[in-house]
C-alpha cells in the first residue's frame, strides 16, 4: 500500500511538472514545424511575441508564402499574401502581409538593440525578424529561420532572436527543394522554393498549440482522474484484504466508507497489530 502510494505521487509531479514554452505551430503544404516563443523566458522579447502572435491570432500567416530558401544562410516567410497556388509572374504580383506596425528595439535610435542580447545568437534553428537595411525597428510580419550558424554576420546587425524551431526536418526539406529567382527582385524574392508545375511553397496555417496555462489544467485533469483511479483502486483491493481477514464476509467498519485516510505513525502501528492478532486468532475452520 505504501510503496503503491509512494509511486502514485512521484507519478504525479511527473504529470504535472512542464517548463515548455508556448508554442507555434506551422503547416504547410510540403510538411509541419514547431515554432517555441521566447523559450529563454527573456521579458526584453515581449514585444517580439506580441508581435508574433497578432499575427498569428488575425490569421494573416495562413496561405503565405515562403518566399527565401538561401542555401546555407535562411528560411524567410510571412511577408507576402498569395492569391494563387501558383508562383506569379513577377515578385510585385505578391501582395504584402497587412502589418500591425513595427516592433522598437532601439527606442533611442543609437544604432544599438537597447537590452541585452546576450544569448539571442543568430544560431541554427533560431527565428528573428527580416529587417530593412540599417533599421532596427523595422521587423513587422516578416521572420526567417536561420539554418545555418548565422552570428557572426547578423548578430551584429541587430536580429535579435526571439524564437527556436523544434523539428528542423520540415526547414531541411524546404531548403532542398529547386528554386525560382526573380530577376531584378529585392533580396526577398531570391532563392524561391518551387514544386513542380510551378507550385509555391507556403503556409496553409499558423496556430497556438497550447499555452503554458491550458496545458496545466490538463495535466491536472489528467492527474485527478488518475489518482482517482488508483486510489479507488487501491481501497477496493484493501477492503477485500480485509474481508478475507476478518472472515464474516463483511468489510471492516473503517473501510465502508468511499475515501481513506493516512494514519499518524502510532495509529498505523496498533493497526497492522490488530491485522495480526486477528489473522492469530482467527478459528480453525479445517
Amino acid at each position: 500500500m505504501i510503496l503503491r502510494l509512494c509511486t502514485a505521487i512521484v507519478f504525479t509531479c511527473l504529470l504535472v511538472a512542464s517548463s515548455a514554452a508556448q508554442t507555434i505551430r506551422f503547416d504547410t503544404n510540403v510538411g509541419t514545424f514547431d515554432m517555441e516563443l521566447n523559450p529563454t523566458g527573456n521579458p526584453n522579447l515581449q514585444g517580439h511575441v506580441d508581435n508574433l502572435m497578432a499575427y498569428i491570432d488575425s490569421g494573416r500567416y495562413d496561405r503565405t508564402v515562403i518566399n527565401r530558401a538561401a542555401e546555407g544562410f535562411v528560411m524567410q516567410m510571412g511577408g507576402f499574401q498569395l492569391d494563387t497556388l501558383t508562383l506569379p509572374a513577377t515578385f510585385d504580383d505578391f501582395n504584402d502581409v497587412e502589418s500591425f506596425g513595427n516592433v522598437t528595439v532601439d527606442a533611442d535610435n543609437d544604432g544599438t538593440v537597447d537590452f541585452d542580447v546576450t544569448g539571442l545568437g543568430n544560431e541554427r534553428g533560431t527565428v528573428s525578424l527580416a529587417l530593412s537595411a540599417g533599421d532596427a525597428n523595422s521587423g513587422n510580419s516578416s521572420f526567417f529561420v536561420n539554418v545555418d550558424d548565422n552570428t557572426g554576420s547578423l548578430d551584429a546587425q541587430n536580429f535579435v532572436a526571439f524564437a527556436n524551431i523544434t523539428n528542423m526536418a520540415t526547414i531541411d526539406l524546404i531548403m532542398s527543394l529547386p528554386q525560382t529567382d526573380y530577376a531584378g527582385g529585392s533580396l526577398a524574392g531570391d532563392d524561391v522554393p518551387t514544386l513542380n508545375n510551378n507550385m509555391s511553397v507556403f503556409i496553409e496555417r499558423a496556430f497556438v498549440l497550447e499555452s503554458l496555462a491550458d496545458q496545466a489544467a490538463e495535466d491536472r485533469a489528467a492527474v485527478d482522474a488518475t489518482m482517482g483511479d488508483m486510489m479507488d483502486g487501491m481501497i477496493m483491493e484493501d477492503i477485500a484484504a480485509l474481508t478475507a481477514i476478518s472472515g464474516d464476509g463483511s468489510a471492516p467498519a473503517p473501510f465502508a466508507a468511499q475515501t481513506i485516510a493516512v494514519p499518524e505513525p502510532a495509529a498505523l502501528v496498533l493497526a497492522v497489530g490488530a491485522l495480526v492478532m486477528i489473522y492469530i486468532m482467527k478459528p480453525n475452520r479445517k
